[in-house]
């Protein structure tokens, strides 16, 4: 099981690609920006556990309740980063 780190929007394909079941995703940056688009254009995820940091979107004046994003703080990041013993930021 891996954590990814997704920041850069024209990392998903790759990402999905490298995705498996029992994976999870956090957004950031651009890709948070963009996850509207890139979600209704994506291929279906392996994973239904995509995050975004609720302290992320508030920097950005950010709406982080997307479909399919579900909000997190950054000790829920930790409990992630604990589960998933491989991390990989796509930057």
């Amino acid at each position: 099981m891996a954590l990814h780190l997704l920041y850069n929007p024209l990392r998903l394909i790759p990402l999905i690609d490298t995705c498996q079941e029992g994976d999870a995703i956090i957004l950031f940056d651009q890709a948070l920006q963009q996850w509207p688009d890139l979600h209704s254009a994506s291929a279906t995820l392996l994973t239904n556990a995509v995050y975004a940091l609720r302290d992320e979107g508030r920097q950005q004046n950010l709406n982080v309740a997307h479909e399919g994003v579900m909000e997190i703080s950054f000790a829920d990041w930790v409990e992630l980063a604990a589960q998933h013993a491989q991390q990989v930021s796509w930057v």
